[in-house]
């Protein structure tokens, strides 16, 4: 069953939902040397988890829209869905963004990185937007695209090593790696 961000935070802060204890580790040497994290830092880190999960969505579409516009003829139908859902992942990223802005500790050291990242939104926005089915004419944008996707995974975790600095986060994120 698949929940919301807002119902997937909440679960898993009051116990009724835990992640798996597989992937990627962030926070503290593992060792419980640190703090444990606070409930608000989780779920910031949870939420950028989930951001870089979405990004990996992004990219998916942006090669998808590719692979689309390189087939002889284009099928515009299958372009403008393929657009659309792209459109729609990027707007999902972005909203998951506002509310870990939204939900991040004051202070907490991945606010710079978080405002970064919605500036590479709106760009990433823009470009897909500006998307029209014509591969001479969008060829520039898809490969800024798959480029600027990439960086944002980067930035994001980078963010998340920043939400969790000073303690020991306590668990450990699936691979949210769903490219290819």
């Amino acid at each position: 069953m698949l929940y919301t961000l807002p119902t997937s935070i909440l679960l898993f802060l009051t116990g009724a939902y835990a992640l798996p204890q597989w992937g990627h580790g962030y926070g503290g040497s593992g060792g419980g040397s640190q703090p444990p994290c606070s409930a608000a830092v989780v779920a910031l880190a949870t939420g950028i988890h989930l951001n870089i999960q979405g990004q990996y969505a992004e990219y998916n579409g942006t090669v998808h829209v590719i692979n689309i516009e390189t087939a002889s003829p284009v099928n515009q139908t299958a372009f403008y869905i393929a657009k659309g859902e792209l459109l729609s992942d990027i707007q999902a990223g972005m909203n998951i963004r506002q509310f870990n802005q939204e939900i991040a500790p004051a202070g907490n050291a991945a606010l710079p990185g978080l405002a970064k990242y919605q500036a590479a939104q709106q760009t990433e926005q823009g470009l897909a937007m500006g998307l029209t089915g014509v591969l001479g004419q969008d060829q520039s944008a898809l490969s800024s695209l798959k480029s600027d996707i990439m960086a944002g995974i980067k930035l994001n975790e980078n963010n998340l090593q920043s939400a969790v600095q000073g303690c020991e986060l306590g668990l450990v994120f699936p691979d949210p790696d769903q490219s290819g």
